[in-house]
């Protein structure tokens, strides 16, 4: 992953007198710092993925994305007599490690509705009767890792340690939003069992109910490399807890919040915890300078981006810039981007002998006025010329945030534009 280090200014009198305490500081605040992207770039990562399970149209965008980023991807659907299994892996060498994203999807059935109301404690194994578990979620976990074969001899859950234990530089995420996140820590436990190593094994969830009692918990809380993200406001990581008062959450919480503009949303909505980890992930990284992202002599377009946004979303703007900017910078070509007026976009593609100028216009209608309902229209143009100011073809597509944030919505227009 790429890292980003904070840069400090050192006065000279300082220098003199503190040089070694300082450098020292430094270097522990830019440790500090890489681990945080690290941190944020896993959950953005883990967030694309269990997006990614479901069948909605923004999740197989999320599909074709992680797959024209290199990942391959694998869809598991199986429905069985006690569980719906929905699973998608996912894999690809990342910093010269080997990589795989198990994502485990939430409720959409009736079938996981069964699941979930499954509420009575069993025994997590035969060899523990004391480490009590949700039935449904553990249910699930059998049915779908270590039941069926998917190939002569192992069953998926097999097939995953026989590959860990193999070659211990891969690496295991394991996630999933809802019913999803609950499966993944069991799952994680039963491999840990297995002798799967704690740092090869780590665990991202979303939303994710109470699985096990305090027994449980006590006894995984140090084999697991867990990470608990809830929303404030999503009730649905507390219903377990409610139907069986024996169970306890995992110490590993983080609580995020839904920025004001998406709070009339349902907070369990997995489109919104996406949106908060693509948030933080751009938040910490600041991927691009506020002009110039190529070497100046290596320029196929320079892309101008004009957002015309109400004021209560103007501050949508920073991300959708930064997610167009990464999406633009994945596809192979290298741009210069530009923050001003269209006029400087053609004067900077004259003086650098670029051949063409792209300029993106994005507006937002609100789609009741006079209301609280913060649901909007989003709209994109996207005009290509050449380098004279000769307009070469021009795009134009939009979506509702019915479904979607402001972000997504406007990601997703673009895409919408691509396939034009």
């Amino acid at each position: 992953m790429q890292r980003i280090f904070k840069s400090c200014v050192l006065v000279v009198i300082m220098c003199i007198f503190f040089t070694n305490y300082v450098f020292g500081a430094n270097k522990i605040e830019n440790v500090q710092h890489e681990i945080k992207v690290e941190d944020v770039s896993m959950r953005y990562l883990a967030a694309w993925t269990a997006l990614a399970v479901y069948n909605d149209k923004l999740s197989l965008l999320a599909r074709n994305i992680l797959q024209e980023n290199g990942w391959q991807i694998d869809i598991i659907n199986k429905e069985i007599e006690k569980s719906d299994i929905k699973l998608l892996l996912a894999e690809k060498q990342l910093d010269n490690e080997e990589i795989y994203f198990l994502s485990i999807s939430g409720t959409v059935s009736w079938k996981d509705i069964q699941t979930d109301l499954a509420v009575e404690s069993v025994a997590f194994s035969e060899f523990d009767d004391k480490s009590l578990v949700h039935k449904g979620f553990m249910q699930y976990v059998q049915d779908g890792f270590f039941t069926e074969k998917i190939n002569e001899d192992k069953t998926l859950g097999e097939d995953l340690v026989e590959k860990l234990k193999a070659d211990k530089s891969r690496k295991l995420y394991i996630t999933g939003h809802s019913l999803g996140g609950a499966v993944a820590e069991l799952l994680a436990a039963r491999l840990s069992d297995m002798g799967i190593d704690k740092n090869q094994l780590k665990v991202i969830t979303f939303g994710a109910p109470a699985v096990g009692n305090q027994y449980f918990v006590d006894k995984y809380a140090t084999k697991l490399d867990l990470t608990r993200i809830t929303m404030k406001g999503d009730p649905v990581k507390n219903l377990t807890q409610i139907a069986n008062s024996k169970f306890v959450q995992f110490d590993t919480n983080i609580q995020w919040e839904l920025p004001l503009i998406e709070k009339d949303k349902f907070a369990h909505n997995m489109l919104l915890y996406f949106d908060k980890a693509m948030r933080d992930y751009y938040d910490v990284t600041q991927l691009y300078s506020r002009e110039n992202t190529s070497l100046l002599n290596e320029v196929d377009y320079v892309i101008s981006i004009d957002i015309d946004f109400p004021e209560e979303i103007y501050n949508e703007e920073k991300y959708i810039r930064l997610v167009l900017m990464d999406k633009l910078k994945n596809n192979g070509k290298s741009y210069l981007f530009i923050e001003g007026n269209q006029e400087q976009a053609f004067v900077k593609a004259k003086n650098l002998n670029v051949k063409n100028v792209v300029i993106y216009k994005f507006g937002a209608t609100k789609q009741r006025e006079n209301t609280s309902n913060k649901r909007y229209y989003i709209d994109e143009m996207k005009y290509v010329y050449d380098k004279n100011g000769n307009l070469i073809n021009g795009f134009n597509a939009g979506t509702d945030t019915n479904e979607m944030t402001v972000v997504q919505a406007a990601l997703y227009t673009d895409y919408k534009i691509d396939d034009m």
